[in-house]
């Protein structure tokens, strides 16, 4: 029997105890070995060799070692699945918000691509006759395509939630926060479109049971409306001071977004004034109250208004027509919130005009 062929398999046949043996130089030394106990097929592996430099120590050169051999095996995995990579083969149609979009997205790929690889297994060895250290990392490749198959199903989930809770806070008109949501999620998608593309670098027939890629393609699309709808849409920031009886209240201020929303305004509301495009500041009071015979009681509303536009820099102050609210059985109160809720329509039908043109 050929003599190398005859070491081969004595070699295999202690693999297992020479990996425990303190001192013995473990099989995996061996090329050879390596190949035929990890072959190409199923495994993702790397090697790495490191001299003992001067002074550097044996427990240095073998963290060295590992890191050499983590980072063969990275890189293998790597070149192949940038060989099948589709990820960035995504249909935009060129507007503004979906570059960025893009933009953002190709760079957290790249992020995601130089993560260390999961599940991977690192048996190391020091040599101190010949004062060497040695590194051998593996992976198998059913290991981690089990792995990155619930990454999808996983991250998809957490898109779909996010997207959700977005829908709800734009229909709340609370527009910053919502698009916070939406911009946190192309994280996810880049981890979802990495793991579709390692997926099919491991095995070209994946379907989409497995790689789920109209889901992926169905919430991608849903992410770029939302941030366009978001992008294309008023920011208004509204602070309203309202005193009835020497205190304050909160009719105009609980009123006047809706009333804004309902009247085609086409703004959504924040509590960033930083972030606003335009800023609403009102100034209300009941100028007078009287009453009536049968004891109804009449209040006339009045308030300032200004409303600031964040692109120009200029503040209009629109004229608001005073507004008169009635209740019966003498309730100055009621009278007095019925009139503030006819100012706030006024100061709705003279605000949206300004924010439109």
């Amino acid at each position: 029997m050929n003599k190398r062929i005859s070491n081969l398999l004595l070699s295999l046949v202690l693999f297992p105890c020479a990996v425990m043996a303190q001192g013995t130089a473990p099989a995996w030394l061996d090329s050879d070995v390596r190949n035929m106990q990890y072959p190409a097929e199923t495994y993702y592996t790397g090697f790495g060799e490191v001299s003992v430099a001067a002074g550097s120590g044996q427990e240095k050169s073998l963290n060295r070692a590992k890191q050499a051999a983590i980072g063969e095996l990275s890189e293998r995995v790597r070149v192949m699945v940038n060989s099948e990579k589709t990820s960035l083969d995504i249909s935009l149609s060129g507007s503004d918000m979906e570059e960025q979009i893009r933009s953002r997205f190709v760079s957290a790929i790249k992020t995601a691509s130089q993560t260390e690889v999961v599940g991977s297994k690192v048996n190391t060895y020091y040599d101190a006759s010949r004062k060497t250290a040695y590194a051998f990392a593996y992976v198998s490749k059913a290991d981690l395509a089990a792995y990155h198959q619930s990454q999808i199903t996983l991250y998809l989930n957490k898109v779909d939630g996010a997207l959700t809770s977005a829908a709800e806070l734009v229909r709340k008109g609370v527009k910053v926060k919502a698009r916070k949501q939406c911009e946190d999620v192309v994280q996810h998608f880049a981890i979802v479109a990495y793991s579709q593309d390692l997926l099919t670098a491991i095995d070209p027939q994946a379907d989409d049971a497995t790689l789920q890629q109209r889901r992926s393609e169905r919430l991608r699309n849903e992410l770029v409306q939302t941030l366009t709808d978001l992008e294309n849409s008023i920011y208004v920031y509204v602070e309203c001071k309202e005193i009835v009886d020497g205190e304050e209240v909160e009719y105009i201020a609980d009123k006047l977004p809706g009333l804004l929303t309902d009247n085609d305004c086409g703004c959504n509301f924040t509590t960033d004034e930083e972030n606003a495009d335009y800023i609403v500041k009102v100034d209300a009071y009941i100028a007078r109250c009287n009453e009536a015979t049968g004891g109804t009681v009449f209040c006339w509303g009045d308030a300032t208004v200004s409303l600031y536009n964040a692109h120009t820099k200029k503040t209009l102050k629109p004229k608001i027509p005073e507004a008169k609210g009635g209740w019966t059985g003498k309730n100055y109160t009621k009278a007095g919130e019925e009139a503030f809720d006819e100012l706030a329509k006024n100061i709705a039908e003279k605000v949206i005009p300004l924010m439109k043109n």
